[in-house]
């Protein structure tokens, strides 16, 4: 898997390889050996349409470009590795298959994973808030967290607010691990958010980033934040959605893609097809949504 890592860490610092040429290419290259065996007409027709793509595969298949590239990439893959961060591509095992819904401009190519990675294979539910967070949608909110602890449900969060603090400190405190979804590099996590990360990968838990070790923060990349959130869960649940906030784009994004989704108003109504979290008893259906045999994709 380090040399599918590699081979996408190098494509990106090619001058002019954005992310959705990387994953074109990536989807049917794994690795640069795989691309060298195949002849330069069928790469060429792998990225067909892509700004300048012959120059570009004049350029893949030239090794006084492309070795250099190969070999910091490989290095910094090792030097992740020595840090205990992974370097995931979609053709690593743990891979959150739900990522594939995202439309390519808006999945990342790869995804920087510092704890367990196997905890991506569980079912999981991703709670999404900001403050000024009303009383009662907060009290519902760790009620969720409480019951998916109970019911061996992963809580996926962000890494950022207060709100996201209580989430992960529930679930460490139970003993149990929590997904933490950073709109930033990871050597750029708030320091108060660090003890919290500790704590959540001590119990199992897992740091995940789909920007690069030293990335941001930038305002614009809480959308990548909350996107990734929303594909890699089973079920989403949204506590007072703001309207107009990347919390409300990811709102829709579930609505658009069939995804299991609760939620409780804040100021603003929420939409028609999201399932009010009224009652006590609610909380059993979003369970219920994100358990194997709910049905719900994953």
């Amino acid at each position: 898997m380090s040399e599918s890592a590699a081979f996408a860490i190098a494509l990106l610092r090619i001058d002019g390889v954005g992310r959705v040429t990387a994953q074109r290419l990536l989807a049917h290259f794994p690795t640069y050996d795989a691309l060298r065996a195949t002849p330069r007409e069928q790469v060429l027709l792998r990225i067909k349409g892509a700004p300048r793509a012959a120059d570009l595969v004049t350029r893949l298949f030239d090794d006084g470009e492309m070795q250099p590239l190969l070999d910091q990439a490989s290095r910094a893959v090792n030097t992740l590795e020595d840090r205990s961060i992974t370097v995931l591509t979609q053709h690593h095992d743990h891979w959150p298959a739900g990522l594939d819904a995202l439309d390519l401009s808006d999945r990342p190519p790869v995804l920087y994973a510092y704890g367990d990675t196997a905890v991506l294979t569980s079912p999981t539910v991703a709670l999404f808030a900001r403050p000024p967070l009303p009383g009662p949608a907060f009290e519902v909110a760790q009620d969720l967290v409480r019951s998916l602890i109970r019911h061996g449900l992963v809580a996926v969060g962000g890494a950022e607010s207060g709100f996201d603090v209580v989430v992960h400190k529930l679930c460490a405190s139970a003993g149990v691990p929590s997904i933490l979804v950073t709109n930033a590099g990871m050597s750029r996590v708030p320091k108060p958010m660090r003890p919290v990360v500790s704590a959540s990968v001590h119990t199992g838990g897992l740091l995940l980033s789909p920007f690069p070790i030293e990335h941001g923060p930038f305002p614009h990349d809480d959308a990548d934040r909350a996107l990734v959130m929303a594909a890699i869960a089973r079920a989403s649940a949204f506590f007072a959605p703001q309207p107009d906030s990347h919390e409300a784009r990811a709102l829709a994004w579930c609505i658009d893609h069939d995804r299991p989704v609760f939620g409780v108003a804040g100021d603003a109504q929420l939409p028609e097809r999201v399932h009010a979290l009224d009652r006590p008893i609610d909380l059993d259906w979003v369970v219920a949504a994100a358990s194997p045999e709910g049905g719900a994709s994953s």
